[in-house]
């Protein structure tokens, strides 16, 4: 499952999470809130010229955006704004597949670059953050920000969630990352043909129950020889259908108290139906082989799964059958009026930390380059590019030309992103701004699995320190491996669900609780923050 999450990530990543930027005038539908409008006194006081600096950025460059540009001076963002700051970056692209060897190789040679964006294959400092400024190889950048960057500690003052992600347990800040303007809607749930339930005169479904009649009309009526896609792993994507069980397959939290998914009650309730739906050939009977999905739906084969909604239109595309209609349901619920606590859910930070290093000698001018990205201003650019170049403002909103959509690169909108906007790295989304390229029914979908379930008892993004981290992982590793083969055993029948029980006090017997007291004391940190 976990790789399934960082895949449908990646995606979400090259697919979605690239926004573009520009603009001079601050447009009343996006105008931001958190975001101080100092911009042009800002843009008057870089005119003034300060003595130009070199920097030396290492900024991850995917194969697919060097199609684009081979290297980021060739991005108008950065030329406009290395002219209003005085600044010449000399970027360090490493190749594709080789960006964690070379970020390692650079850390134990001692040879820094002055900034340092991480993602797309540049890992975190090993050990995380405060190891970093430990190794005196990153600044603490809490002084400058309060010295040099007012935009980006407006946004964080302004909102105390946004800062618990971004500081440390520590209370340091080792990086400014890409925040979105507001939390971008839950982007994967529950995918059905609505052309089949058109056909069938069935409502779409939304408890478990009507789940279960749905599919089995589907495999009568519409020879559906395997109606729903389960997943490799026995898990729908991002808790829909376990969560309607109150748990998931892994740790979280109730009223800020841990719980762990696989030994609750529910769960043992959530394997049952599973195993009945296997054993009426609901779902794929090879289903732990996994890597199916694609060829079960476009063949006809398949009527539902979980995915997100940029597969809607390809898949519907490369159907066999023309009449294919792809829709989002709400998260499944045992009855109605439940709301699941679980979802796919997403934070208004968004990674793509970037850290100034000890080996800077120009750190204010970097943090102020950066801050720029957090204004009025630099958000318009950031995500939109120049006004009358890359976009319009057409009844109040953005609105990009053809020089965006119909590029001269010939590649995909997200991609020419990282010439003529602003794609990734330190800066202020608006996820918004890719909507015009994705189908209305697919966006609807978003807002679906959004309003359908809270993410109530899902963890916010704990760190654990070395010590803690080394220990978990002994103990983790093994009970993982046991839960995820007892999950497919459970599920095919191999072994039966009145065995559950023992199941759970083998768990319990390989130091779980341990693992539980961890991740509490982390939890209790981060709220402390």
């Amino acid at each position: 499952m976990k790789k399934h999450l960082r895949i449908f990530s990646l995606v979400l990543v090259l697919v979605l999470t690239f926004t573009a930027c520009s603009g001079k005038k601050a447009n009343p539908s996006t105008n931001q809130k958190d975001s101080s409008s100092t911009t042009a006194k800002q843009e008057e006081k870089q005119t003034d010229k300060k003595e130009k600096v070199k920097l030396k950025y290492m900024y991850p460059l995917t194969s697919d955006y060097l199609q684009v540009v081979d290297d980021l001076n060739g991005s108008i963002v950065i030329q406009k704004l290395s002219e209003m700051f005085n600044i010449e970056f000399e970027f360090i692209h490493p190749p594709t597949g080789q960006e964690k060897e070379q970020f390692n190789l650079m850390i134990a040679s001692n040879e820094l670059p002055d900034m340092i964006t991480h993602d797309f294959g540049i890992p975190n400092y090993p050990g995380g953050g405060n190891k970093a400024i430990a190794d005196d190889n990153y600044l603490r950048l809490n002084e400058l920000i309060e010295s040099h960057a007012p935009n980006f500690k407006k946004i964080l003052d302004n909102d105390a969630e946004l800062r618990k992600t971004i500081i440390t347990d520590e209370g340091n800040i080792w990086g400014l990352p890409m925040i979105d303007k507001e939390a971008q809607d839950s982007f994967t749930g529950p995918v059905i043909r609505q052309d089949w339930l058109d056909d069938l005169g069935l409502k779409a479904p939304h408890t478990i129950e009507e789940w279960h009649h749905v599919l089995t009309q589907f495999k009568a009526e519409k020879n559906a020889t395997i109606p729903f896609v389960i997943g490799s792993q026995g898990l729908p994507v991002n808790d829909a259908f376990i969560g309607a069980y109150g748990v998931k397959a892994d740790f979280f939290q109730v009223d800020n108290k841990i719980k762990y998914g696989p030994i609750e009650p529910g769960y043992k309730e959530y394997l049952a139906e599973m195993n009945k739906w296997y054993n009426e050939g609901l779902i794929d009977r090879d289903f732990p082989t996994g890597g199916q999905e694609v060829p079960y739906m476009t063949t006809g084969k398949s009527g539902a799964t979980t995915n997100g909604f940029w597969v809607f239109e390809p898949w519907e595309t490369a159907s066999e059958d023309p009449n294919m209609k792809l829709v989002g349901l709400p998260y499944p619920v045992l009855k109605e009026g439940d709301k699941p606590h679980f979802r796919q859910n997403n934070l208004r930070m968004r990674g793509f930390f970037t850290s100034i290093t000890t080996a800077c000698k120009n750190p204010e001018r970097a943090m102020e380059f950066m801050d720029y990205f957090y204004t009025d201003e630099g958000f318009v650019l950031a995500n939109y590019g120049i006004e009358g170049e890359t976009f319009e403002i057409v009844d109040g909103k953005y609105q990009y030309t053809d020089k965006m959509l119909k590029n001269p690169e010939g590649v995909p909108m997200n991609i020419a992103l990282v010439k003529y906007a602003y794609s990734h790295g330190a800066f202020l989304r608006d996820w918004h701004r890719e909507d015009n390229a994705f189908p209305a029914d697919a966006l609807a979908a978003c807002k679906i699995w959004q309003n359908s379930a809270d993410a109530d008892y899902m963890m916010p993004p704990i760190t654990l320190t070395a010590e803690e981290g080394v220990e978990y992982s002994n103990v983790m590793g093994d009970i993982s491996t046991y839960v995820d083969e007892m999950r497919l055993k459970f599920i095919m029948g191999v072994e039966p669900l009145d065995k559950f029980e023992d199941y759970v006090q083998q768990i319990e017997k390989m130091n779980l609780q341990r693992a539980i007291e961890i991740q509490q004391t982390a939890l209790d940190r981060y709220n402390a923050k």
